[in-house]
């Protein structure tokens, strides 16, 4: 789990702690990252924790805030490993492999050599995780726990990671194409529809998960195009602005413009 992905994580931990064996780790500790602590990701230990494992459940299905598995391994020796791959995947690069946000780890399976795909998996027996639109879930092959690995086979390239981005702008489309089924009836490969124009928000900027749905909704409202169109052309060609504020301003002209000739 992330503790950058909610100030009130730790709380809720440590507040389950009162009631049921819960344990948990930095999985910066003993890294370059160990100051960080705090805004990083941790290894929770909820075997003996029921209650505390429904409600992160749930959470989970609002918020982007970690991934699930089972494992055999003794964890400390599990900490170690995801802290190696956490941080020593992408040397030189000063970045952390993100594996534990869960809306990128489909796509990073996706994209990973299917020897390091394997090891990854192979530290547990079952893996789930909510992309913010289905549960999804993986196993390794064998459906066993192991942590044979050496260095080289942690590695991951820019190449892989650049490409996993369009893994999960797909994975977006195809979860946005559901939910917005009922207004996408006309186009004939939804899909690839919902893919085109967020990918056109994200070669504009616009690139995280909000900010594309946003421009999602008002390609199905006005047209696949609307922002070609003037005024909106105008506001969305200011890229001096901060991206929030430009999107905002284009919603609002928009609202005008369609009310105007409704």
């Amino acid at each position: 789990m992330d503790l950058a992905s909610s100030d009130e994580l730790l709380g809720e931990i440590y507040a389950g702690m009162t009631s049921e064996p819960i344990q948990w780790w930095s999985l910066f500790e003993g890294t370059n990252w160990q100051a960080e602590w705090g805004n990083g990701p941790i290894l929770v230990y909820l075997s003996n924790a029921p209650n505390f494992r429904a409600q992160l459940s749930s959470r989970l299905e609002s918020s982007p805030q970690g991934i699930v598995f089972k494992s055999d391994i003794p964890v400390d020796e599990l900490r170690n490993h995801l802290s190696q791959w956490l941080t020593e995947s992408n040397p030189g690069s000063g970045q952390l492999l993100r594996f534990h946000e869960p809306r990128m780890f489909g796509p990073l399976l996706c994209v990973l050599a299917d020897q390091a795909c394997e090891k990854l998996l192979s530290a547990g027996t079952h893996w789930w995780w909510h992309d913010a639109h289905n549960w999804r879930q993986a196993m390794p092959k064998d459906g066993v726990s192991r942590l044979e690995i050496s260095p080289e086979e942690i590695l991951v390239s820019q190449l892989e990671l650049q490409s996993s981005e369009l893994y999960w702008l797909a994975s977006e489309a195809c979860g946005y194409a559901a939910y917005y089924s009922d207004s996408l009836l006309e186009s004939k490969e939804p899909e690839r529809w919902v893919f085109d124009t967020l990918h056109t928000a994200k070669n504009a900027g616009f690139a995280n998960a909000e900010l594309l749905e946003r421009w999602l909704r008002m390609a199905i409202q006005y047209g696949k195009n609307f922002y070609l169109n003037e005024p909106v052309h105008t506001v969305f060609s200011h890229e001096e602005l901060p991206t929030m504020d430009r999107l905002t301003a284009m919603e609002s002209l928009m609202e005008s413009v369609y009310a105007n000739n409704v």
